[in-house]
């Protein structure tokens, strides 16, 4: 597998004069939330606006297709906020992982151009925490053990890019629909919790 690694670098590296590419810089606002199949009633659900940033790489095999390899810093979680009897009861999900999309990139006409980019996201969980507060205590529980590490998901979105002072920057939304179940030990054995994330992005290619 190791050798099988090396020659797939070494392609690449070979390959980058041919194909032409370049790196980029990603940052921006995320609206995080996640499904729950499981009643937390009488709970209302609502994302969390977090922020993301990292690099990437785009390599273009025809001047209007390229793939594109990010490496991103992910947050995730989600608020569940309930009210009994005049009181309101809060729990809120925060997680922080690292994210690497693999993705399709196909651009529209020439100039100022529309894209879309689609393919899949595999994540790695760095922590994962609960925080929850009552009229009466308030605290937080580390639940980074209670969770699966590895995620996977389906990435899908689109944007505009254009040159700026000899750079090429864009504008994208991308959503990453988690297909994996965030919890290791769910009880019960249907319990599943998944990361739905919306990614609002400036990139700098250079």
């Amino acid at each position: 597998m190791k050798k099988i690694a090396i020659a797939l670098c070494l392609v690449f590296l070979v390959s980058l004069p041919m194909f032409g590419g370049g790196f980029k810089l990603l940052v921006g606002p995320v609206i995080t939330n996640m499904s729950y199949n499981q009643s937390y009633s009488p709970a209302t659900k609502s994302g969390l606006l977090q922020f993301s940033g990292g690099l990437g790489f785009e390599m273009s095999f025809t001047p209007n297709i390229a793939l594109e390899v990010d490496l991103l810093f992910a947050p995730g979680g989600a608020k569940f906020e309930a009210t009994l009897s005049g009181d309101t009861f809060t729990d809120t999900f925060k997680g922080y992982g690292l994210s690497l999309p693999v993705l399709l990139k196909v651009s529209f006409m020439s100039g100022t151009r529309p894209f879309v980019v689609a393919g899949g996201a595999l994540g790695y969980t760095l922590s994962q925490k609960i925080f929850w507060k009552s009229p009466w205590d308030s605290g937080e529980e580390d639940l980074t053990d209670d969770v699966n590490r590895l995620q996977y998901s389906l990435v899908f979105g689109g944007g505009v890019e254009f040159g700026l002072a000899g750079m090429t920057f864009s504008l994208e939304a991308r959503y990453s629909l988690g297909l994996s179940n965030l919890i290791k030990n769910p009880w019960p054995a249907d319990e599943k919790a998944a990361i739905q994330n919306i990614f609002i992005l400036a990139d700098f290619k250079f």
